[in-house]
């Protein structure tokens, strides 16, 4: 069975996107992503799809969820209609299955994702698409942190959120 990792970043206030997009620019963080994600399976949602201006991620197997049958998508992404498909999809390439956005998606995924990757800001920006604080029986630990500096808008800390196992 693929695992299921959800990314994004995020500003202290949960602060995921502001008028469909990402309003900062952190080096780091886009370097993290793209390493996480390159030759995954990439699940987003129809507007994370516009975002990304008609351009699928390189290296990777772009998945869009939609119900809406007559959803046009660019070439080098597919359309699925259920998060069961997008997972037999990661299960056939045999990858991770990468949620990448938006809150709808991520909202459905939190109760059955695996893995947590989670960029936080050292910012008050305040968008118009936000994220609750993550609950629930999860630990943690601190993968990386940076400095605010020509390439960070802002000083950030990654950190990895995993389910417990019980033995």
């Amino acid at each position: 069975m693929a695992e299921k990792v959800l990314i994004w970043a995020q500003t202290k206030d949960g602060t995921i996107a502001k008028d469909g997009s990402i309003p900062w620019h952190v080096q780091g963080d886009m370097k993290f992503f793209a390493q996480k994600t390159k030759n995954q399976v990439v699940l987003m949602g129809r507007n994370t799809m516009m975002s990304l201006h008609g351009q699928p991620l390189p290296n990777r197997i772009n998945l869009v969820l939609t119900h809406q049958k007559d959803l046009e998508v660019p070439v080098g992404f597919k359309k699925v209609y259920s998060i069961e498909t997008a997972e037999a999809i990661a299960d056939e390439e045999q990858k991770q299955l990468m949620v990448i956005g938006g809150k709808g998606i991520y909202d459905s995924y939190l109760p059955i994702a695996d893995r947590l990757l989670v960029t936080y800001l050292a910012t008050d920006y305040h968008g118009d698409v936000m994220l609750d604080p993550i609950e629930g029986a999860w630990k943690k630990e601190l993968l990386t942190e940076g400095e605010a500096d020509e390439n960070n808008d802002y000083a950030y800390q990654i950190w990895n959120y995993y389910r417990p196992t019980f033995r």
